[in-house]
């Protein structure tokens, strides 16, 4: 008898909604977790003395509202914090903030255009439709692009009556996002370059593309299906940070009998008779099982741990061509005090406190950094996503009126020019970065007790995504949908019998978003 049902590898989000819901399908779960804590890369760590963060993700939209529900999130402390107010700021001062009521963001849009807002309104409806429609694929496997039964066909006719309800502009939009430039959607919608550069940002999160980049504005879907507690397309922090939502993952997954394992580090898949047979850890110890669900990357999952040699050769070589980088780094600054914005001087937390701040000078800017990354030279300046998390969950640090604050920064490549490594490297760009940061927030220098900055390659090493791919693969047409990350491994079963992916490699994509790992249990559980 095998020592358990499944073995799931890798504890982050959608490794521990898939063993939740494979116990809940009455198999034997065995979950195991490299690092010393669970989560991935949805954890909450002390990165300074009394300062607590979250590490790598740090903010929550896209998590599925019926894995919430089925695995009772809340019960087990999950309490997401709704940000109500976005920021847009450039280093020459203009900035745009939105709060969501009509009267004042229409005034801010009106500081650069005339237009615009009555644009941007019809922009987001088009968005919203669209979004809609892709939200209601998430939770589906995607069909086989060829040779399926009539399961894959009525699931292709459901695609093509959802797209048919949409209406004509809508249809035509969803088109144009599918396969048109950034640059060339943005044009056409906005006049002022403020509004553009806004825009702009949308595509950067989970993206590595120019605005010029067919197929690069799907990035704006992916992250238009989100909601909170029912609110459409809203974004917010969680109580304790993202660690909240993995530690209540696994306290549901324990209580359904799930065993998981920390600081276990698997070093290979075991095939026995043409098919998965377990796991064999790195200090020797095998475990068996006939199912295994990967949480890892494809390329980690089939060219590193199951090896290309039980593999058809096309399949590798696909597999190989799989565009696998981001360019993202992260940081966690540790603040004695208040940061103090230069153009929105306040007394006390403001609204822009609150807000997920974007720091973009226009939107050539975004190619700029695009181009330096190509190269080989982090971007200088970056474009920086931002938020204040601690502005709205005190727990967050020991001492009153202290602050925490989480930077993503695009576009950081992989690769550095001319030989260069990161570890060497990495304490000039911190240095760029602060100093850049310090001329939208002046009393930065003087508030900064201590950061912490995850490279690229440091997001490789902590969390085992393959080129530092917080997507675990790029987010673009060819690689989506049936297509991801293969088509004969789309449906999250692989060409190899008993091994599924169950990761952000896998259909939908990434984002904490709890679907991969949902949809591939129900397929596990389907194939038994």
């Amino acid at each position: 008898m095998a020592d358990y049902d499944a073995i799931v590898i890798g504890a982050g989000h959608n490794g521990l909604t898939a063993a939740n819901y494979l116990a809940r399908g009455g198999m034997r779960v065995c979950v195991l977790e490299q690092r010393n804590v669970v989560g991935g890369a949805a954890v909450t760590e002390e990165f300074a003395p009394g300062y607590r963060n979250s590490l790598a993700s740090y903010v929550v939209s896209l998590l599925r509202p019926e894995v919430v529900a089925d695995l009772e999130l809340k019960r087990f402390g999950y309490e997401p914090i709704p940000l109500g107010n976005s920021l847009y700021l450039d280093s020459k001062g203009d900035y745009l903030l939105l709060t969501g009521d009509d009267a004042h963001d229409r005034t801010q849009f009106e500081k650069f255009s005339l237009t615009d807002y009555d644009a941007y309104l019809a922009f987001e409806h088009s968005i919203e439709q669209i979004g809609g429609l892709l939200a209601k694929q998430w939770l589906r496997e995607p069909p086989k692009l060829a040779g399926g039964g009539v399961t894959d066909l009525i699931d292709s006719l459901r695609i093509g009556k959802d797209v048919w309800r949409l209406d004509d502009d809508a249809r035509w939009r969803l088109v144009q996002f599918f396969i048109g430039a950034p640059q060339s959607i943005i044009d056409r919608w906005f006049e002022s370059d403020k509004v553009k550069s806004m825009v702009a940002a949308h595509i950067m999160p989970a993206n590595y593309a120019p605005l010029t980049q067919p197929g690069a504005s799907l990035s704006m879907l992916h992250h238009a299906v989100g909601e909170i507690d029912g609110r459409k397309g809203a974004w917010g922090v969680v109580r304790g940070g993202m660690g909240a939502i993995t530690q209540a993952m696994a306290e549901s997954a324990r209580e359904k009998g799930v065993e998981i394992r920390t600081g276990v580090s698997v070093e290979q898949i075991l095939v026995n008779k043409g098919a998965v047979g377990g796991v064999k850890l790195s200090d020797g110890r095998e475990l068996s099982a006939p199912v295994v669900a990967a949480n890892t990357d494809p390329k980690r999952t089939f060219l590193g741990m199951l090896g290309e040699q039980h593999l058809p050769g096309d399949f590798v070589r696909d597999i190989k061509a799989f565009r696998q980088e981001s360019a993202s780094l992260r940081m966690n600054l540790a603040l004695s005090g208040l940061p103090e914005f230069a153009a929105l001087p306040s007394q006390g937390i403001g609204p822009h406190h609150t807000a997920s701040i974007t720091l973009i000078e226009n939107a050539e800017h975004l190619d700029a950094a695009y181009h330096s990354a190509r190269s080989g030279v982090p971007a200088h300046p970056p474009i920086i996503e931002s938020i204040i998390p601690s502005t709205m969950d005190s727990d967050l640090t020991d001492q009153d009126g202290h602050h925490v604050m989480s930077l993503l920064c695009k576009y950081m490549p992989y690769d550095l020019a001319g030989g260069a490594h990161w570890d060497e490297e990495k304490p000039r760009v911190v240095n760029q970065i602060l100093d850049h940061v310090a001329g939208f927030i002046p009393n930065l220098k003087e508030i900064l007790v201590a950061h912490q900055c995850l490279t690229p390659l440091d997001l490789e090493r902590t969390f085992g995504m393959t080129r530092g791919d917080i997507c675990h693969g790029r987010l673009e047409p060819d690689q989506l949908f049936t297509m991801r990350p293969h088509p004969d491994a789309a449906q999250y079963a692989t060409p190899m019998p008993g091994l599924y992916l169950c990761g952000s490699g896998a259909h939908p994509g990434g984002g904490v978003t709890g679907a991969p790992g949902h949809n591939a249990a129900r397929r596990i559980l389907k194939d038994r």
